[in-house]
């Protein structure tokens, strides 16, 4: 989806400009830019806090303008039209965490212009890497990568921006540091005064917003607290000035001051090797910003029911971010609840973002003197809202909603992010994410299904007494049909999968593991090392392993990991699971001596055990018409109508499947003392696939006609031939059966 056209803009905004609609878009873009204001004004005033204080005023500015800048850029280029963009809290708490580093490692002292433009330049670099690492993830469409950061992590990381939150309110009510050592001086009566109100009016607004779901609850409750400070002013006789040098109003700010922030000659006062020293952070907000900004708009489309492009919109907001950090704006992306606000007014139209955009840009250049006249306990109360918002979430409703480990990862990465910093919480976090996936990921077995020569046996048709024998000794075969990636933990247990059935003394001994990779869709190089073990083990108890579906990449990993399957005399490689399963019956065949002996019987002999002992033999064989076929002799062709059925004497005939494109696909392999053909014979069907004999071949042939006149003539044998018909289709039904039981098991 390409970003829309100048004349595509053009035309959705005259549509939006109806009367109507137009008042719509207005009151509900109003509504989002006085939001947005009292937010930034908020970020600005954490961000600047302590000994940056009277640099808020420049702070707030270019607050203002990367408020303005993402807005516009947002709502113009968004896959959809009522999107709202604006600064967001959680770059904001961490810039903040950055800024408060930077004052703590320069010293102050006639150095504060130098301390301000370090920390100003922090924020650039932030903005121009967050913009073009979203332009980047946008244009090569892999947002969605962002996705694979297990949720419990993104809580935990939430959590931690919700403390910084908490701590920046404090800071700037108070510009005072929340900290175990600055605890007692917090609560001292002139600092507690500064800092209570604001916490009390933030469990008001959250205790009544978890209960009602309103947008114009937040700045009603903000505008009565504002309304109340300064009436106990006006009771109390404390004039202005008073109240402003005791720290208790933000500003005072200049009117229509957009300050330039960087020039040339600035640079040399800013720290880079300072602000190099915070990369680990800033990577955070990179991936933080990501997830959030997927996050809302994955949220956004719930709510107006309609696709949103993700691409897009990381390429809308990197372009935003970008040119709102060329004026020192914060990071920015769309806001979910203001987003939504204009949906539910029925004002999904560009114009929203554009007249909140607007709003922020009147301000700052018309009205920054009005803000100043704002009680931080107001501004404070509304930062530590987002803070408790975020613990709220994620250290209470988490605790219903999550698995006790996964809760637990995420109160860790609060600890850490508390006690050591985010950087370090964010290591531990992922760090402990991926152990606890690799201990998870491990319990999931790899083995698809456990199936034996008993309940699986090859598509290859042999006489009843192989059969019969097969089945005796089907257990001597192992199958473990595999799935999914194997790496080091899943391949060790299935090498103690394969340890425990074989030296399983209750159960009879195995001679040949077959191990399927069909489902396979990659292996771990550090996985090798388990069927190493197994080659070893292998080799000891005398044992076969027999690898089929082995893709040729996979057979290359193992040649380079030591295991040679094709040449090594433990191993056996087979192109399907069918023809593994076959070679093994052949061994089993081989060692009992009953490989062969039906190839030296004639038909009256190889049927004499399936057929009644009344039988007269010679009175059916009448019946029949012998034939010898060369290698290649197609005793059916597919689609051919029924005709004839066919007796085994002697060779090897394959049924097999022929595609369109030429390919023959075997479906059975037939050799002396088997039938083939009864199906179409008893059911008048076409042949749905082709017979052709693999070696030179003595049959016999019963066809249609021959049957009808045995049934006329010869009831007693026709009988004979109809029970050995059903037993035979019987017992090839009971396989069936018991390899699906198998695989169903």
């Amino acid at each position: 989806m390409n970003f829309p056209g100048y004349e595509q803009i053009i035309r959705q905004l005259q549509i939006e400009f109806r009367p109507g609609r137009l008042l719509v878009s207005f009151n509900a873009g109003l509504i989002s830019g006085v939001l947005t204001i009292i937010m930034v004004t908020a970020f600005a005033a954490m961000i600047f806090s302590g000994q940056l204080s009277s640099y808020v005023s420049s702070g707030l500015s270019f607050v203002l303008f990367g408020a303005f800048v993402i807005g516009i850029v947002v709502a113009l280029m968004s896959s959809y039209p009522g999107t709202v963009a604006r600064p967001h809290e959680i770059p904001a708490a961490i810039l903040t965490l950055i800024s408060t580093t930077i004052v703590s490692s320069m010293p102050f002292s006639g150095a504060g212009e130098g301390v301000f433009l370090t920390v100003v330049a922090s924020i650039i670099l932030t903005s121009l890497l967050t913009g073009t690492f979203f332009l980047l993830l946008g244009l090569f469409k892999i947002g969605d990568l962002i996705r694979f950061i297990p949720y419990p992590v993104v809580g935990g990381f939430l959590a931690g921006t919700g403390l910084l939150l908490v701590k920046g309110a404090i800071r700037a009510m108070t510009d005072q540091t929340l900290s175990l050592t600055n605890l007692p001086f917090l609560f001292q009566f002139d600092v507690l005064i500064k800092w209570l109100p604001g916490l009390v009016l933030a469990l008001l607004i959250l205790f009544i917003l978890r209960r009602y779901n309103n947008v114009l609850i937040m700045p009603a409750i903000l505008l009565m607290a504002v309304g109340l400070f300064y009436s106990v002013l006006f009771f109390t006789d404390i004039t202005l000035a008073e109240i402003r040098s005791q720290g208790w109003l933000l500003g005072p700010f200049q009117e229509g001051v957009l300050r330039q922030p960087l020039s040339f000659s600035s640079l040399s006062q800013v720290n880079w090797s300072l602000i190099f020293g915070q990369t680990g952070k800033i990577g955070t907000i990179l991936i933080i910003s990501c997830i959030s900004l997927l996050l809302n708009a994955s949220g956004l489309e719930l709510i107006v029911r309609r696709e949103i492009d993700l691409n897009r919109e990381l390429k809308s907001v990197g372009i935003a971010n970008i040119l709102a950090g060329f004026g020192s704006g914060t990071v920015g992306f769309h806001s979910l609840s203001l987003s939504a606000l204009g949906h539910k007014m029925g004002a999904s139209s560009r114009l929203v973002g554009i007249f909140s955009a607007l709003l922020c840009a009147g301000t700052l250049f018309f009205g920054t003197s009005l803000l100043s006249f704002f009680p931080k306990p107001v501004i404070g109360s509304l930062l530590l809202f987002l803070g408790f918002t975020f613990l709220s979430e994620w250290v209470y409703d988490a605790w219903f909603k999550l698995s006790r480990t996964d809760y637990s990862l995420v109160l860790l990465i609060l600890a850490v992010i508390g006690t050591f910093g985010f950087l370090e919480g964010v290591g531990v976090g992922v760090l402990v994410a991926v152990v606890l996936f690799v201990i998870k990921y491990s319990r999931v077995s790899v083995v698809k299904h456990i199936l034996s020569g008993v309940n699986y046996q090859s598509n290859v048709d042999r006489a009843e007494h192989q059969r019969r024998l097969l089945n005796e000794k089907g257990e001597q075969i192992y199958i473990l049909k595999l799935q999914g990636y194997i790496f080091f933990g899943t391949a060790n247990n299935l090498l103690n999968q394969v340890r425990r059935r074989v030296e399983d003394n209750a159960l009879p001994q195995v001679r040949f593991v077959i191990l399927d990779f069909r489902l396979v869709n990659g292996l771990d190089s550090s996985a090798l090392n388990s069927f190493i073990k197994m080659r070893q083990f292998a080799e000891m108890q005398q044992i076969t392993l027999i690898f089929t579906h082995l893709p040729l990449e996979l057979q290359q990993k193992f040649e380079r990991g030591g295991l040679n399957v094709k040449d090594d005399v433990v191993f056996r490689t087979f192109p399907d699971l069918d023809h593994g399963v076959e070679w093994c019956e052949d061994q089993i065949l081989v060692a009992e001596k009953m490989a062969l002996t039906k190839q030296e019987q004639t038909l009256q002999e190889q049927l004499r055990e399936s057929f009644p002992e009344s039988v007269n033999f010679n009175r059916f064989m009448k019946y029949l018409e012998r034939q010898e076929a060369a290698k290649g002799y197609y005793l059916m062709h597919q689609g051919d109508p029924p005709h004839s059925l066919y007796f085994i004497e002697s060779g090897q005939v394959t049924v097999q499947l022929e595609t369109e494109k030429g390919e023959a696909i075997r479906l059975r392999t037939m050799g002396a003392g088997t039938v083939v053909g009864e199906l179409g014979l008893y059911l008048r069907l076409r042949s749905t696939a082709s017979v052709v004999t693999e070696q030179s071949s003595i049959i016999y042939r019963l066809t249609v006609n021959a049957l009808k006149e045995m049934e006329e003539t010869d009831p007693e044998i026709a009988t004979a031939f109809h029970k050995f018909i059903v037993h035979l289709l019987g017992e090839r039904l009971a396989n069936t059966n018991k390899s699906l039981q198998a695989l169903l098991d």
